[in-house]
């Protein structure tokens, strides 16, 4: 694999993905080829972020024969991206938010037929289980919604709860609320899954930075490349995650919060297999949620712990020993067997929240030919092959839901309360 494969765009060099099935950073035929690509070799649709919400819009759109190209400063499933990492959850749990989970129901169908189409797992079925001492509004919304979805759901009371889950501390829970069709995602392997499909394909892929370049006629040109030269076309997909704020702080200012999530991975004990896949569901406790142990990586915990904002580019991605000690002290309550056993692996994820945690899709105010993608909010992973087929028919001005429209507007409020 050669990451740094060079190619020549517009006067300037700039690497490849690397990915598989790439040679030589030659552009695939089809892409080439390509009938109606704007004039100059240019693609028709420059697509800035190769993450869950870019990706997959960059491969929807290369699906439905534009011509696309993919740009991302370090790479599909980098470290520093919202989308990397080892692992997120896919589950259909929002309270009365049913277009959420009416969507991660059809992600999930669609993430394994892409685990078919590309011969690799990416899928791996758990089942989840949310842990309350008492059963509340939004479990019953919650209940409520997947009910009339179709969804197989069950409230169950403490004492099947203790006969189920022997493996976890459940002092103080009373009820607990089992999906068993949600499973877990290889996030960082997924982007890269995706990103060699839109390559095969007929996509291309830069390893570059990218900024919004010139301007005229209220539309954007094209975007400049760090190392120098531009990339023009048509239209331009900005799916940033937490880079938004810094490409277009006059759309963005104190409408996104980027913030810091610690992540923690407790080695499970040799002899004892309840917290290992198979054995245990993903799960969602007073304070955190968590999966099991997959691939010996360890039990993951996600404290719900104030956070910090974080700069993308520049913040260390790293627990603080206060973070790790106090990490200690919070699993050994969440399991009998995660007492005294070591922290193997921390991450720190950027989290991108948007002011009512609906994702954002929308034109820039004040260029028409750019579209804004982004607010995950701590739940858009999942959500990658609905919103790049949703993304691909707005770019492309085909019908969409108005109402789903509406919920991804850019709005108007900001955190702070004030009006933009």
């Amino acid at each position: 694999m050669n990451r740094r494969a060079f190619l020549r765009l517009t006067g300037a060099g700039v690497a490849t993905f690397g990915l598989p099935g790439r040679s030589n950073g030659e552009s695939h035929p089809a892409t080439a080829s390509r009938a109606g690509q704007a004039a100059g070799g240019s693609p028709e649709v420059v697509v800035i972020g190769a993450g869950a919400f870019g990706g997959w819009t960059a491969l929807a759109l290369r699906e439905m024969g534009l011509s696309v190209t993919l740009v991302d400063a370090y790479g599909p499933g980098n470290a520093r991206a919202s989308s990397g990492g080892e692992t997120r959850q896919i589950r259909a749990s929002y309270g009365d938010r049913e277009h959420y989970s009416r969507w991660a129901i059809e992600a999930l169908e669609r993430w394994k037929t892409r685990e078919v189409e590309w011969g690799r797992r990416l899928l791996f079925g758990t089942g989840q289980v949310t842990f309350s001492p008492f059963w509340t509004p939004e479990l019953e919304a919650t209940k409520t919604v997947l009910d009339r979805l179709g969804v197989a759901n069950e409230m169950i009371q403490r004492d099947e709860l203790l006969r189920r889950y022997p493996q976890f501390n459940l002092d103080g829970i009373e009820v607990g609320h089992v999906v068993p069709s949600t499973g877990v995602l290889k996030a960082r392997e997924a982007c890269l899954a995706v990103a060699e499909a839109f390559d095969a394909k007929g996509g291309r892929s830069l390893l570059a930075r990218a900024t919004p370049g010139r301007r005229a006629g209220g539309r954007l040109l094209d975007v400049a490349l760090a190392a120098g030269g531009t990339l023009p076309a048509q239209t331009f997909v900005f799916a940033c995650g937490p880079w938004h704020p810094q490409m277009f702080p006059e759309v963005f200012d104190r409408k996104l919060q980027v913030v810091r999530r610690v992540v923690f991975f407790i080695g499970a004990p040799s002899d004892d297999n309840r917290l290992s896949l198979g054995h245990c569901p993903t799960f969602t406790i007073p304070g955190a949620y968590g999966f099991p142990d997959l691939d010996g990586r360890g039990v993951k915990i996600a404290p719900y712990w104030s956070s910090a904002s974080l700069d993308p580019d520049t913040s260390d991605r790293v627990a603080t020993p206060a973070e790790i000690a106090r990490a200690h002290d919070y699993v050994a309550g969440v399991s009998p067997s995660l007492r005294g056993q070591p922290i193997v692996e921390t991450r720190v994820c950027p989290r991108t929240n948007s002011i009512d945690s609906h994702f954002i899709v929308d034109r820039h105010p004040e260029l028409a030919n750019v579209w804004l993608v982004g607010g995950g909010s701590g739940h858009g992973f999942k959500h990658g092959p609905m919103m790049g087929e949703y993304v691909a028919r707005r770019v492309t001005a085909q019908p969409t839901a108005a109402d789903v429209d509406e919920m991804f507007r850019l709005k108007d409020r900001t955190f702070g309360g004030r009006e933009a």
